[in-house]
C-alpha cells in the first residue's frame, strides 16, 4: 500500500522493549493520532520512524519502499514539526521554509506553502517576530515544503494557549488535507486526537491498545483502560444479566453478562426528565457547556455533562436519567 505501514515494530533501549509488536496502517492522504500516557512508547515510536533509533525486529514501509536501520533520516522522506517549532532563529520565515529545497526550487513553493497555512507576505519576518500559532505555521510549512512520504507532528500545540491550540487544529488539518499529505501525530491529549484525527491509536505499555476511528475509540472503547483514558467517564461495579444491570442510576440496558464495570458517559447523563432523584452538589461552568456534580441517594457523586443553560443550583433536587445503553466491560477471570 502506498502510505505509512508498521508491522510487528518492537524497538527499545538496552535490551528492554518499549514498543511490543506494534501495527497499524496509515493510508495516502490520511491523518492518524497516536495517542498515550508519558512513558507509553510514542516518543520512541516517533524516533523510529524517523530514522533516529533503531529497531529490533518489524517493519516500516512509507510508500511501498521499507525504511530499515540501514536508511539514514535525510533519505527517508519525512517531514517532523517539533513541539515548540524549533525554527532558524538567524533565517527568515522564507529562509526556514525553504530550507529543505534547493535553491532553484524555493521562490514559488515557498510562496504556496506561506499562502496555504495563512501567512502570505510573511516571508521577511524573522522567527522572534512571530507569535507562537504562527511559528508552528512556519515549521508546517518548512516540513510540507519538500514534499515528504509523511509527516510527523510531535505534540505541536502542547505549548499553545487552549483558545489559540483549538484554532490552530482545525487550521493544521485543512492544511494537510489541502496539501494531500499522510500524517501522523503524537499527542497525550484526547480531545486533540479524537478532534483532528481519521484513525487513533491508543498505546498503552509498549502495545497497541486499540486502532480505530475517533468515533469508534470514543462510544466502543476495546475495554475499561481505553474507555476510561479516552474521555470523561461515570463507573460503577455491577452483574450484567439479560442485557440489563442495575446500578444507583437505575436499571440500564447494556451488552455482556456477569459481573463486571458499567460505564456512562456525562453527557448521557440528563437531568429532570425522570429516572432516580439526586441533589446537586456543584455547578461548574466552561463556557460552552456546564459539568454538573450529583450525589445520588446511596451517596455516590457523579458528573452529568450540560449543554446550554443550566438551570440548576448547589442544594436543588434534580432528577436524572441515563441516555441511551451502558458500556459494560466484564472482570477479567
Amino acid at each position: 500500500m502506498s502510505g505509512l505501514s508498521v508491522k510487528r515494530l518492537v524497538a527499545g533501549y538496552g535490551g528492554d522493549p518499549v514498543l511490543r509488536e506494534v501495527d497499524f496502517e496509515v493510508p495516502e492522504g490520511g491523518l492518524l493520532a497516536v495517542l498515550g500516557p508519558s512513558g507509553c512508547g510514542k516518543t520512541t515510536l516517533l524516533r523510529v520512524l524517523a530514522g533516529f533509533h533503531p529497531v529490533s525486529s518489524g517493519e516500516v514501509w512509507l510508500g511501498g519502499r521499507q525504511l530499515t536501520s540501514a536508511v539514514p533520516p535525510e533519505q527517508r522522506g519525512i517531514g517532523i514539526v517539533p513541539q515548540e517549532g524549533a525554527l532558524f532563529p538567524h533565517l527568515t520565515v522564507a529562509g526556514n521554509v525553504g530550507f529543505g529545497l534547493r535553491r532553484g526550487d524555493r521562490g514559488s513553493r515557498v510562496e504556496e506553502l506561506l499562502d496555504l497555512v495563512g501567512l502570505a507576505g510573511f516571508g521577511a519576518r524573522m522567527p522572534a517576530e512571530l507569535s507562537g500559532g504562527q511559528a508552528q505555521r512556519v515549521a508546517l510549512a518548512r516540513a510540507l515544503a519538500p514534499r515528504p512520504g509523511v509527516v510527523l507532528l510531535d505534540e505541536p500545540f502542547s505549548a499553545l494557549d487552549a483558545g489559540l491550540r483549538e484554532e490552530l487544529r482545525a487550521d493544521v488539518r485543512a492544511t494537510l488535507k489541502a496539501a494531500g499529505a499522510t500524517a501522523l501525530l503524537v499527542t497525550h491529549d484526547q480531545e486533540e486526537a479524537l478532534g483532528i484525527a481519521d484513525h487513533v491509536v491508543v498505546l498503552r505499555d509498549g502495545a497497541v491498545a486499540q486502532f480505530a476511528r475517533p468515533q469508534t475509540i470514543y462510544t466502543s472503547p476495546t475495554d475499561l483502560g481505553v474507555a476510561l483514558f479516552v474521555g470523561e467517564a461515570v463507573t460503577f461495579p455491577g452483574v450484567a444479566r439479560s442485557g440489563l444491570v442495575a446500578t444507583p442510576l437505575g436499571e440500564l440496558r447494556t451488552s455482556g453478562d456477569g459481573p463486571g464495570t458499567v460505564l456512562v458517559r456525562p453527557e448521557q447523563l440528563i437531568l429532570g426528565s425522570g429516572g432516580v432523584m439526586s441533589t446537586v452538589d456543584d455547578v461548574r461552568f466552561h463556557g460552552h457547556d456546564a459539568t454538573v456534580l450529583l450525589r445520588l441517594a446511596d451517596g455516590t457523586q457523579v458528573r452529568s455533562r450540560v449543554q446550554g443553560r443550566v438551570e440548576v443550583r448547589a442544594g436543588d433536587s434534580v432528577s436524572v436519567s441515563v441516555d441511551g445503553p451502558a458500556l459494560f466491560f466484564g472482570d477479567t477471570p
